[in-house]
């Protein structure tokens, strides 16, 4: 897989304790995926944020019909319709993404929301600024 764009999603989730990476990875697996439908995950583990692997970065991802053959999902643990990403979350966020770049060759304007694709989501969240994310990339 050559990814074209990056998509950022977000948990829906309360918080990093009551729903984790590890339970979004079996939701995933229970609803017959063969595993976590992201390729990384952003989470808050022992005080600290964390990059969390999903899926392997050259396998095809399960995280938004239609575009999973050219694009690498990220998670952002957490709901972010009713909070803003913290600030640890979204630096991390942002260190990933540059990462991203350099080794995929994917330029800065290829950065979408989950919502920039399916009307009826809102990831990575209406409080996070998908915006203000790509231009301090």
């Amino acid at each position: 897989m050559k990814p074209e764009r990056i998509i950022l999603h977000h948990s829906l989730t309360k918080d990093s304790e009551t729903v984790s990476w590890g339970a979004i990875r079996k939701y995933h697996i229970d609803m017959g995926f063969k595993e976590i439908g992201y390729h990384y995950g952003v989470e808050l583990l022992r005080d600290s944020h964390e990059i969390l692997l999903g899926r392997m970065p050259d396998e095809v991802g399960a995280h938004t019909k239609g575009h999973n053959t050219d694009s690498i999902g990220i998670c952002f643990v957490g709901n972010f319709d009713l909070i803003a990403p913290s600030k640890e979350a979204w630096q991390l966020g942002l260190k990933l993404v540059r990462f991203l770049y350099r080794t995929y060759n994917i330029g800065k304007e290829s950065i979408f929301g989950h919502r920039n694709f399916n009307s009826h989501k809102t990831c990575p969240g209406l409080l996070f600024d998908v915006d203000r994310f790509e231009r301090e990339l």
